[in-house]
C-alpha cells in the first residue's frame, strides 16, 4: 500500500472521527488496531525523514 504522508494523515483523521461517533457500526478492536497502525506508520515516517 503506497500512500503519501498526507493521505495517511487524512485516513487517520477519518478513522479517529469514526471511532468517536456514538452510534458507529464500525467501532471495535479492529478499528482501534487500524488507528494504532496508521499512527505508528506516521511516527516511523517522521523518524526516517530526520535521517
Amino acid at each position: 500500500m503506497l500512500l503519501s504522508r498526507d493521505q495517511k494523515e487524512l485516513i487517520l483523521a477519518v478513522l479517529k472521527k469514526e471511532n468517536k461517533r456514538m452510534l458507529s457500526g464500525h467501532k471495535g478492536p479492529m478499528l482501534k488496531k487500524t488507528i494504532a497502525d496508521f499512527e505508528q506508520a506516521l511516527r516511523n515516517e517522521a523518524v526516517n525523514e530526520k535521517r
